[in-house]
């Protein structure tokens, strides 16, 4: 019996294993069905029929409730920390640990999901993901020890990066390339959704402080009664996402070509509701980047032997990335780096920031800037233990939340027509000025505009970023380079958050001078990539 597989049309040779490859422009892998004659038609051709419309919307609805979902389990343990403080015995450090915990996860699981997608698919990435975090934020709402509570929230982290970077994936291989970018940015709104979705539901669950049970051995209060609630929308994210097919793009290039063409059918379809002409594209034929599998082989090779050629592929892959794409993957990752631990740390620690400021404001009548009140809390706060958390702390992430949202609407609007370059080097250096001023500023509502502004331009430097990835780097290590971008990132996050927490009792003036030194540095190093296209084609 030979390695060959058969699915429906066409039979497909066992080829080297490798990441996903665009199609090349001059295979044909489909007939077009005409008036006048058949014609042969490439993949991008036949995606192309199938439109942009009401189905890409909708999806983007959906992914972006996965993005969004995310968003809310990233940062929930931000929220909680100034009212879990008695019941951890947490401080400053501690925080930062605690906080930095899903950060952790991400860089633990960025690689598992890279490679589980490229060989089980993208869909099935996002099922896991949105699963395993349902069920590990239930968990981290019923225990009791801090040091369990960290693990879980580690696990929480590990399940969610599947999702953070496949839900990109997964939406753009449903669309066109000069559709693409667009969408992607818009996907990053509902990010900024769900960063007001967590501290608007823990304004409104956690100063109240019930109790639910109390006991020896259990206690269920406001704060693990608002982790539970945030593992809804991961859960509603699950049976949204268990609606939709896996994508054309990687059915066709894995050897299922009546699936890949059905999906392209049912997208027409749906784009053209009241059309009575069919899908114009009646069959697809082999392609050069097709390897057809089933559940158990791959191409006629066991699951496992497949994992280890992958793994193999993998390092063939960094070899490939550090010798000819060496400076590009080397910028991205600083970007990243600082953009994270920069934009995550002031994200996850405003909450305890501004509480400390509603403490300060409570026993004294004037205004002073962030770090002054934070300082005063610090030599007073054994006065506050134990105390009801003010919403004012999280109005005051509600409000930085909001801060995003004009400028990622405004810049999916001109990303078609402008550099993408410019762009990064305005929401890298602009926020180092804001960065500058946050403990410079008088009062709580000019600290919250300064952080404002600094979120809003930091949060779209991420989004273009991979947007342009695909133009920074081949097909045959693209993946490679998203995945070690991404992990770069989370570490970045951590370094942030737990720096920010042992500086910001020693000296909060100078932790934020740092944070603005990692952007000038993203800024620079910005300064040394190539030339990027204006527009959404590649």
């Amino acid at each position: 019996m030979d390695n060959h597989h058969v699915d429906g049309v066409g039979r497909f040779s066992m080829l080297a294993q490798g990441a996903l490859e665009e199609v090349p422009s001059d295979i044909n892998v489909g007939v077009r069905i005409s008036e006048n004659e058949d014609s042969p038609i490439t993949f991008e051709e036949a995606q192309n029929e199938s439109g942009t419309g009401k189905y890409q919307i909708l999806l983007l609805i959906v992914c972006g409730l996965v993005n969004m979902s995310c968003a809310i389990s990233t940062t929930a343990v931000s929220f909680i920390s100034p009212a879990a403080e008695v019941d951890f015995d947490l401080n400053s450090t501690t925080k930062g640990v605690l906080n930095g915990a899903p950060f952790l996860g991400m860089v633990l699981g960025a690689y598992f999901w890279g490679i589980y997608g490229d060989l089980k698919g993208r869909r099935i990435v996002i099922l896991g993901s949105m699963g395993m975090d349902t069920l590990f934020t239930i968990l981290s709402s019923l225990v009791q020890h801090i040091e369990l509570f960290f693990i879980i929230r580690v696990g929480n982290g590990f399940a969610i990066i599947g999702a953070t970077c496949m839900v990109y994936v997964y939406l753009g291989e449903f669309l066109t390339p000069s559709k693409r970018d667009s969408y992607l940015l818009f996907l990053e709104l509902f990010w900024a959704f769900g960063m007001m979705v967590g501290p608007g539901l823990a304004m409104v669950i956690i100063p109240s402080n019930i109790v639910f049970i109390s006991s020896i051995y259990f206690k269920f209060n406001a704060w693990r009664f608002f982790i539970l609630l945030t593992s809804i929308p991961s859960f509603i994210s699950f049976v949204l996402i268990y609606q939709y097919p896996e994508t054309p793009r990687f059915l066709m290039f894995r050897g299922y070509l009546i699936q890949s063409r059905d999906v392209l059918e049912q997208i027409y379809l749906v784009n053209n509701k009241f059309t009575t002409i069919p899908y114009p594209v009646q069959i697809f034929t082999q392609t050069h980047s097709a390897i057809g599998f089933d559940a158990g082989f791959i191409g006629g090779i066991p699951f496992m032997k497949n994992v280890k050629r992958r793994l193999i592929v993998l390092k063939n892959g960094h070899i490939t990335l550090f010798s000819k794409y060496f400076r590009n993957i080397i910028v991205a990752c600083t970007i990243e780096f600082c953009l994270m631990s920069s934009y995550i740390t002031i994200l996850v620690w405003v909450p305890e920031l501004f509480s400390r400021y509603s403490n300060y404001k409570q026993q004294n009548t004037d205004n002073v800037n962030l770090c002054t009140a934070s300082e005063w809390h610090l030599i007073y706060y054994s006065m506050f233990a134990g105390q009801i958390v003010s919403g004012n702390a999280y109005l005051a992430a509600l409000i930085v939340a909001c801060s995003s949202i004009p400028l990622v609407l405004l810049t999916g609007i001109i990303i078609k027509y402008c550099d993408k370059k410019l762009l990064l080097f305005i929401t890298c250096g602009v926020p180092v000025v804001f960065a500058i001023l946050v403990p410079t500023t008088h009062n709580d509502l000019q600290a919250e505009l300064m952080c404002c502004l600094f979120e809003g331009f930091t949060s779209l430097t991420e989004p273009i970023i991979f947007c342009t990835i695909v133009e920074l780097f081949p097909s045959n290590v693209r993946g490679v380079a998203f995945s070690m971008i991404v992990m770069t990132g989370r570490l970045g996050a951590i370094f942030g958050i737990i720096v920010f927490g042992i500086l910001i009792d020693i000296s909060c003036f100078m932790t934020f001078y740092a944070l603005a030194l990692l952007l000038l540095i993203a800024f620079l190093a910005v300064a040394f990539l190539p030339k990027l296209k204006i527009g959404g084609g590649h």
